[in-house]
């Protein structure tokens, strides 16, 4: 029986950890290594490094959320290495049920690349939805519907209308290892072309002080339309290490 119950508590340590949804202060990096890139030759790179703010429900918005700020230092095949482009979003959780939870937000991406092979000169905002569904034992899955719109310079390099679509599907064994798959799934509203990656990620959860999770992730691009002028990349591999500091309830 006391076997079972940690088991359990294992289980739900992991999936509290991987669950995008949570409310938790964290740090992450990641490098992703891209070793072969769409019409291009050389070795590329994206290092990112997200904080993550969560915010309990107050009198001014009832809802608890989360704040994310994301940057990234790249390195464009055979090209130059820099900053990339700063997104900053925020999800309110509007619901939490016995199966789940639902969250709405914005994404906004601010132009800051230092080289245009490294980032949008626009910049670009949009609406963004998660659902995560948490009541599934052993799995869980969650799915982060997101959309950028260009609002800047429209007139000089054109319309820039994209929407992702992320699945995350997860099993978590009682040890704390996982597996999974967490691809960024893209169409061009303004054409149609899509760009759909598939991979797969294996990682460990642990607790000490705070908790961590690191992982490794190898991808590889299973379809992209011809011309399709975002994603350039065919084969990649992550890394990533975090630290998560869940807020106190009360």
């Amino acid at each position: 029986m006391a076997q079972e119950t940690e088991e359990k508590t294992s289980v739900e340590l992991s999936q509290q950890v991987i669950n995008p949804a949570t409310l938790a202060w964290q740090l992450q990096l990641e490098e992703f290594g891209i070793f072969k890139t769409n019409n291009a030759d050389g070795f590329a790179q994206n290092f990112r490094l997200r904080g993550i703010i969560p915010l309990e429900k107050g009198k001014l918005l009832p809802f608890p959320q989360l704040i994310r700020v994301i940057a990234f230092l790249n390195t464009a095949p055979g090209g130059p290495t820099g900053l990339g482009d700063i997104t900053i979003n925020q999800f309110f959780i509007l619901a939490k049920e016995s199966w789940g939870q639902f969250g709405a937000g914005w994404n906004l991406q601010i132009p800051t690349a230092t080289s245009p092979e490294l980032g949008s000169p626009q910049w670009e905002l949009g609406p963004a939805f998660t659902v995560t569904f948490t009541n599934l034992g052993n799995w869980q899955m969650y799915w982060i519907w997101q959309n950028f719109f260009s609002i800047s310079h429209n007139s000089e390099y054109g319309n820039r209308n994209v929407t992702a679509l992320q699945p995350n599907i997860f099993y978590t064994w009682s040890n704390g290892i996982y597996a999974g798959m967490e691809p960024l799934w893209q169409l061009d509203y303004e054409t149609g072309k899509v760009a759909i990656p598939l991979n797969l990620r294996l990682g460990y959860v642990w607790a000490g002080k705070l908790k961590y999770n690191a992982y490794i992730e190898p991808e590889f691009m299973a379809y992209r339309s011809e011309g399709f002028p975002y994603n350039q990349n065919d084969f990649g591999i992550r890394l990533g290490f975090r630290w998560y500091l869940p807020i106190k309830s009360n």
